[in-house]
């Protein structure tokens, strides 16, 4: 998730928020009102934090005009903690809420928990320079196939799926022997991974994978 559109009027707040994100290596748009997000393109936005209040009209109406045209995830910002309220976001097609005064760290809890469902759900998946078609075995570098070994696919499915999260050796393992029926030594997940990092290559100068010392994996935000 790189591309996220602010829906605020709040000054202060917006100004936190893009702060924030800018800071995380997001890209940021910014709408102060249903107006003016109706007139962006969101079909490049990979999530929408949208104030339930905003000047000319309600957040939850603008919700159901954008799931008219997108799909698009969206986490709803608000100062009503009524039941009638947060509902009626929630099915208006809203992905979730958080309510104001918000603390950071929930926020960015729920940024990646969002991305976690979507990602689970998708059988294509765009990140940085990578297209990977997860149910046709396709992996693609800037327009370029890259090949690899069957438990290569795997790790690189179960990495990708959890972006921003530690997987575990263990859990590696358990997924490649779930997925492949073949009994996996833990030397075996070292040789893949390295071969898989080779293949994906850098993004900006960076591994799409870290080592988390002692733990596992992570895939890279980047």
């Amino acid at each position: 998730m790189r591309m996220i559109l602010i829906v605020e009027d709040d000054l202060g707040i917006q100004e936190t928020l893009y702060d924030l994100l800018t800071m995380k290596n997001y890209e940021v748009k910014q709408a102060y009102t249903i107006k003016e997000t109706l007139n962006i393109d969101i079909h490049d936005i990979e999530l929408i934090i949208m104030d339930i209040q905003l000047p000319d009209g309600n957040g939850v109406t603008l919700c159901q005009q954008i799931r008219q045209v997108s799909q698009v995830p969206i986490l709803f910002l608000t100062a009503r903690t009524d039941e009638e309220t947060l509902v009626e976001a929630l099915n208006a097609g809203g992905d979730d809420y958080i309510s104001k005064p918000f603390r950071v760290n929930e926020l960015l809890a729920r940024m990646h928990s969002i991305s976690r469902r979507i990602l689970k759900n998708k059988d294509v998946i765009e990140t940085n320079d990578l297209y990977i078609d997860i149910k046709k075995y396709h992996v693609f570098k800037q327009q370029q196939e890259i090949l690899l070994s069957a438990i290569g696919y795997e790790i690189l499915f179960l990495m990708v799926q959890n972006q921003g999260v530690v997987v575990t050796r263990e859990r590696l393992i358990e997924f490649i022997e779930e997925r492949t029926g073949n009994y996996i030594e833990d030397n075996t997940v070292s040789v893949h991974m390295k071969r898989l990092r080779e293949k994906l290559g850098t993004y900006q100068g960076m591994d799409y994978i870290e080592t988390v010392r002692g733990i596992g994996y992570r895939w890279r935000s980047i």
